[in-house]
């Protein structure tokens, strides 16, 4: 039997800022803006503001804690809930392609929730959001993702919430013996399924902001020696073997401490599912190559691996008829009709998309299916293919293997400003904008958090 639980408590628990590498410190604090971005950019969603309220209802505001972009204070786990699901609502948060997880929206407000609880530093903070990001990787690897998913887990949900004990607990000093508890209590926190995208529910959003708090309070509860189960991950009803066929326990500790799993994380330039994101890609090299009249469009054909067609393809019916943003956000059908009708996709292209009839109409045209090239580089690259015919007889063809975002397509530090710019300017106003955006370019210089947050008030209510 691996021993994953203690040996990921003890890396965890151990990181400290000095074991770091600059580029991975570096990373985290990149991930870190563009996370701060989107949930700045998500405080005035519907099912944020909905949140609030229930949150509100259960007591869970007035604490000692922030939120970025929020008028208001909360409960350290109120703040960790209401963050992660701001974080995950726009479906704008980093991936990691090869474990099929967005780690930063479960991680980022567990840590800082648990940062303002000791009053931490940036630094502090830093660590404690790279132990996050290892530890949920990893997890993800040994429960074996794709498996894991196939039995219609929602990954980012049921590994996010060891995660986020790692993150909390590495920045509130659990021993190593605590983080192993604070894993145990967190295996009775880890859930969350696919059933959201029968509807185009708001539980995907709320499954992210459950896995933070949830992990966030496992780590409190451990801090205070409550005990957990132990081999939370690889015992006979441990997380692996209860969650998966083929659980690969080996795959979780291969090179821990070497291997920095944090530098294979990307970022998204469009808010969608990443399985949509090549497709987009190739839409947007057609356009710059092409003069293409949308009314002389017969079909256009997207292949993807099949992983991503089950997401973002299937059952096309549905996915040609979308009726919500969520759905539009695991439609291949609306990103790629959308792109093409409008020459650009954004936040902003689903309420005007829904409306317009000629991505309807387009819709209805678009056809997924499975390519056997993209299935040979799944999960390592989301690859897509996409096959645009005209009623002239004339085929338009792109393959992409990895989308813009990934570690090797990496955003220039002029883009990842331009977004994080983008998202919360309009709620902070110019000159916090530029305040936050050095706040986080400083956060090596061990300053507190709490000036960090102070960047981030918005000069405008909801």
């Amino acid at each position: 039997m691996y021993p994953v639980t203690e040996k990921l408590a003890q890396f965890s628990s151990a990181l400290r800022f000095e074991d770091l590498p600059a580029e991975v410190s570096e990373r985290a604090s990149l991930l870190f803006m563009d996370l701060l971005g989107i949930i700045i950019r998500s405080q005035t969603l519907d099912s944020t503001l909905a949140l609030e309220q229930g949150l509100r209802d259960l007591g869970l505001s007035g604490g000692i804690c922030r939120v970025p972009g929020n008028t208001d204070t909360w409960t350290p786990f109120g703040a960790a809930l209401l963050g992660a699901a701001a974080a995950h609502s726009l479906d704008f948060d980093d991936t990691h392609a090869k474990s099929l997880l967005h780690p930063g929206a479960p991680v980022i407000p567990a840590a800082l929730a648990a940062a303002q609880m000791v009053g931490a530093t940036t630094r502090e903070l830093l660590a404690g959001i790279v132990a996050g990001y290892e530890v949920m990787i990893r997890v993800a690897y040994g429960v074996n993702p794709t498996k894991h998913s196939e039995r219609g887990f929602h990954l980012t949900a049921t590994t996010g919430v060891f995660g986020a004990v790692a993150a909390a607990g590495n920045i509130l000093r659990l021993t190593p013996e605590q983080m192993g508890h604070a894993f145990g209590t967190a295996l009775s926190e880890s859930a969350g399924t696919g059933q959201f995208s029968v509807n185009g529910a708001w539980t995907k959003r709320f499954h992210v902001g459950h896995a933070s708090a949830g992990g966030l309070m496992a780590a409190v509860l451990a801090r205070n020696n409550y005990t957990g189960a132990t081999q939370a991950f690889e015992g006979r009803e441990g997380f692996f073997n209860a969650y998966s066929p083929e659980p690969n326990p080996a795959a979780a500790l291969a090179g821990l401490g070497e291997v920095w799993e944090i530098m294979s994380s990307g970022v998204k330039p469009y808010p969608c599912c990443r399985g949509i994101h090549a497709p987009l890609d190739a839409v947007f090299k057609l356009l710059s190559k092409h003069q293409i009249d949308v009314r002389n469009i017969e079909t256009v054909r997207v292949g993807m691996a099949d992983r991503s067609v089950a997401v973002v393809g299937n059952p096309q019916k549905r996915k040609r008829n979308p009726r919500n943003v969520v759905d539009c956000q695991f439609s291949t059908h609306f990103g790629v009709a959308a792109a093409l009708v409008t020459g650009t996709f954004g936040w902003d292209s689903y309420e005007s998309g829904l409306k317009n009839e000629t991505i309807r109409a387009l819709m209805q045209r678009v056809d997924v299916f499975e390519d056997e090239e993209c299935n040979r580089n799944f999960p390592g690259a989301f690859s897509a293919v996409v096959e645009i015919n005209d009623k002239n007889g004339d085929v338009l063809r792109e393959f992409v293997y990895e989308p813009k975002g990934e570690p090797t397509t990496m955003f220039s530090n002029e883009e990842l400003r331009a977004k994080f710019t983008l998202l919360v300017t309009e709620r902070l106003g110019a000159d916090n904008e530029t305040a936050l955006f050095e706040a986080i370019h400083n956060m090596a210089q061990d300053k507190k958090v709490a000036a960090l947050l102070d960047a981030s008030k918005p000069v405008i209510s909801h």
